[in-house]
């Protein structure tokens, strides 16, 4: 269980001074969620593993937290959802060290830092959840800028599998598996 529980809201401030609160998602935020993925374009949603603008996967990913499986953060900005980021665990097995990230950002938001802030927080809470690594997974060729940002925070690009993802039209991208190691606690200075 967490050591140190990060306090929210968190209000951050973007590179263009407008002001986000991240705050961890809730029952009451289902259908904003779902909003915020029915914005967003079908070949951003389409490498998801669940389609994200379903009730009844929001609500899966509700019970998840409840349950301790995964954290999620959203970031509002006027009462709208601008960002979902969301650190994934397995509570046994082999793999229950490693934790699984995903960020996804509004166009309108993009380039702004905003992913930036939601993956340091996830990563403050995979430290506090006992995580060891934390995994991310990516498409080349449509998440390059992602892949480049998480490079500057000390993720490694782990493998890449050839030809493993299609997009909705028949076209293969090659996939991006990166790590970051998590050292147990941060240091103050």
């Amino acid at each position: 269980m967490p050591r140190t529980i990060t306090r929210y809201p968190k209000e951050v401030i973007l590179k263009d001074h407008r002001e986000v609160f991240l705050r961890p998602f809730e029952a009451g935020d289902i259908e904003k969620l779902a909003e915020f993925y029915i914005s967003l374009q079908l070949s951003l949603r389409w490498f998801l593993k669940e389609d994200p603008c379903d009730l009844s996967v929001i609500k899966k990913w509700i019970d998840n937290q409840s349950e301790g499986k995964a954290f999620s953060l959203i970031a509002l900005f006027d009462d709208r959802i601008v960002a979902h980021g969301t650190l994934l665990q397995r509570p046994y097995g082999g793999r229950r060290h490693v934790g699984r990230l995903r960020v996804m950002v509004a166009s309108d938001f993009r380039n702004l830092q905003l992913g930036t802030w939601i993956v340091f927080d996830l990563i403050r809470r995979g430290m506090e959840m006992g995580l060891e690594k934390i995994r991310a997974d990516f498409v080349i060729g449509l998440e390059d800028s992602i892949i480049e940002a998480l490079k500057k925070i000390d993720f490694i690009e782990e493998a890449v599998l050839k030809d493993y993802i299609q997009d909705q039209n028949g076209k293969y991208y090659d996939y991006q598996i990166m790590i970051k190691q998590l050292h147990k606690e941060l240091s103050d200075f």
